[in-house]
């Protein structure tokens, strides 16, 4: 399936692709309505693009340069791991702003928690949750994917996960929306974002103090596994458990939604590729793979540490990078037919959840969530598309998504 480029000049944008470039961010409104063909234009524009938006940044475009700058962290830091960056915690965010080997050490001590093994574990409730959420949109003629499912699901999963109790669910779901929607786009008042984020970590330390209180040895949920953990020999201490808990939350609460609606809003329009699900049900997992390659969520940023070419690029300390994963995912050079859906591509290697040291300690559990729910959901539901009175609201920033995806469910 083919489309038109998108006119970008129409929606704002600078008139020439190199002002484009210049004028680039996950932020800028002209690249809201398609961020595909906007990061497309980055990267035909060069390698390693240069932005300067929020005081200017490198971007490197394709998969080899994304690569690279993943796999060399001694040369680029995760220490301000957005752009535009402000200071979310009292401390650096583990194990997501740290480096090296403190960085090393912290993945060791919280591997337990997000290991294959307890994604496996809760399988059966995720499962559950998922044909629930299934069964409310069978009974519906109208519903709104992203805000009845997408939502829904993987938040429910992180309550169970945590072993959080189904109540704070909207304190924490209130919190997440107003980070991704603006915090996240703030003026980089470090106490502005701090504020808003103290009630969440005083939730936190609460379900640690009850946790001390009640017991947790042997007991599978995450806050359970953190408090059991050690670093570097030792026991966590509440302010890092807390720590490690609010970053995860986040991730939890955010990343799999993004995808989930995502997925479904190319199956929407994609009425080929809903029948080889349906059809093919045994394929999901390979099929999730290219779904997110396709349909990229995440990016990120790292702070280059020392001067280092590439591409004819001289790169100084104190420069910042954004990492477009989804730039890398439609890479003409490693993909064939890159900009095109092909759900029995062969297995490759996404980039979807990060490379190197920093890859997503969560990618097990997401890869779960999305697995069930696309195989649960097309078990029940083979006939679905969008509402014409409702068309979808998506939105590009570093967890890029969908705010809103109106289905009508059954037959025409």
């Amino acid at each position: 399936m083919t489309t038109l480029p998108t006119d970008f000049t129409a929606l704002g944008a600078p008139e020439s692709p190199a002002d484009r470039v210049r004028a680039f961010s996950t932020f800028a409104a002209w690249a809201q309505t398609d961020p595909i063909g906007a990061f497309a234009e980055v990267r035909a524009h060069a390698k390693m693009a240069r932005s300067e938006e929020f005081g200017g940044f490198w971007i490197p475009t394709r998969y080899a340069e994304i690569e690279w700058v993943a796999r060399n962290p001694e040369i680029f830091s995760s220490a301000e791991p957005l752009i535009p960056y402000a200071r979310t915690l009292p401390e650096k965010a583990i194990p997501l702003e740290l480096d090296g080997e403190v960085h090393t050490a912290w993945r060791k001590a919280l591997a337990d928690a997000f290991s294959p093994s307890v994604a496996q574990h809760f399988l059966p409730q995720i499962e559950e949750l998922a044909r629930e959420l299934v069964e409310a949109a069978v009974r519906s003629r109208k519903f709104d994917f992203a805000s009845e499912f997408a939502v829904k699901l993987p938040a429910s999963v992180f309550l169970v996960n945590f072993g959080v109790d189904p109540s704070a669910l909207d304190q924490l779901l209130e919190f997440k929306n107003w980070y991704v929607r603006e915090g996240l786009t703030s003026d980089g008042s470090d106490g502005e974002v701090a504020k808003a984020c103290k009630p969440l970590l005083d939730f936190f330390q609460s379900e640690v103090d009850r946790r001390r209180f009640e017991g947790y040895e042997g007991h599978r949920d995450v806050m359970s596994k953190l408090l059991s953990a050690t670093y570097q020999g030792r026991a966590l201490t509440d302010a890092e458990v807390v720590n490690a808990a609010f970053v995860t939350m986040m991730a939890s609460l955010d990343t799999t939604t993004s995808a989930l609606g995502l997925i479904w809003l190319t199956l929407t329009q994609r009425t080929d590729l809903r029948a080889q699900v349906i059809n093919e049900p045994d394929q999901i997992p390979q099929m999730m793979e290219e779904l997110i390659r396709y349909q990229p969520v995440l990016t990120t940023a790292r702070v280059v540490t020392q001067e280092v070419e590439r591409d004819g690029v001289t790169l100084h300390p104190g420069d910042r990078v954004l990492m477009s994963w989804g730039m890398a995912g439609r890479d003409p050079d490693v993909y064939d037919r890159a900009d095109e859906c092909l759900l029995d591509r062969p297995p490759n290697r996404t980039l979807a959840f990060g490379v190197g040291p920093h890859r997503c300690l969560g990618m097990h559990l997401a890869r779960r969530i999305i697995t069930v729910a696309m195989r649960e959901w097309h078990a029940r539901i083979p006939d679905y598309r969008l509402d014409p009175d409702g068309p979808p609201i998506s939105y590009y920033s570093p967890v890029r998504g969908v705010m809103s995806l109106p289905l009508l469910i059954g037959k025409d």
